[in-house]
């Protein structure tokens, strides 16, 4: 259990309180919470505004919404709000405080949680989003299902950590984007853990380039129909579908044994 951090209630104006984008998440993107809040707006539920005091500054972590609101009530002028105010603490500090939210409306999701522990040195997050980029991928953020993005950012979290080292997921990012040539299908949640299995299954046994070839000549949501025909769950039905695309047309001494 984390150390209870003791707090002073203070009035503070909105225009001196800042926001470390390193340590948030963009509120500008929740454009539905907060329509939702000015349609259903209870001045008796608006609660204090969680700020840090450091280096002679406010720094909020945990309120961006309840300011946005507040202003927008207010003409778009800045007003006073009341604050917990925070001593003693770093940047790091109000950015876990940010992360470890568990209120119904900011909770913290997994995405901004890696973003945020990357931004501030976690090895782990930091290999994650730099070995994705590095071999042809971006993680979006912000959930846009652009070219070489992945938006499954859970999925991807959960396979990074299932590899036994870098290089392995390294070569499941290759075989991603080359494959597909970064259509957002093939980074969708069935394909990456059925992928994912399979590279894990046939570690050593299946060929990079290969694979790639041979997935090039199916297509994602291919794969995902044809799985549906196999009543088992989980990843396994997905990664059947990968190995009968790689044993395809090979000759029987370059076929894969089915260990899924």
């Amino acid at each position: 259990m984390a150390p209870k951090i003791d707090y002073v209630l203070l009035d503070i104006n909105t225009k001196d309180i800042y926001i470390d984008e390193l340590g948030q998440r963009d509120v500008n993107r929740r454009r539905a919470q907060f329509n939702t809040i000015m349609r259903t707006f209870d001045e008796n539920l608006v609660q204090p505004v969680s700020v840090a005091f450091i280096d002679g500054k406010y720094y909020c972590f945990d309120g961006q919404m309840t300011m946005k609101v507040l202003k927008a009530r207010n003409g778009g002028r800045d007003l006073c709000v009341k604050c917990r105010v925070y001593n003693g603490m770093t940047k790091l500090d109000a950015a876990k405080m940010f992360i470890r939210q568990r209120g119904t409306t900011s909770r913290i999701n997994l995405a901004d949680q890696i973003r945020v522990n990357g931004n501030y040195g976690d090895q782990a997050s930091i290999d994650f989003q730099r070995l994705t980029e590095e071999n042809g991928l971006e993680i979006s953020w912000t959930g846009s299902k652009a070219k070489n993005s992945v938006v499954a950012v859970s999925t991807l979290w959960s396979e990074f950590n299932a590899f036994a080292d870098n290089e392995m997921y390294s070569s499941y990012i290759r075989v991603i984007k080359q494959a597909w040539d970064g259509d957002p299908s093939g980074s969708q949640a069935a394909i990456l853990k059925g992928l994912g299995l399979f590279m894990r299954t046939y570690k050593g046994k299946a060929k990079e380039d290969i694979l790639i070839a041979k997935l090039n000549k199916k297509r994602p949501n291919d794969i995902v129909r044809d799985a549906q025909a196999d009543r088992t769950s989980g990843p396994r039905k997905y990664a059947v579908q990968i190995l009968q695309a790689y044993n395809f047309s090979a000759r029987e001494k370059d076929r894969l044994p089915n260990l899924l």
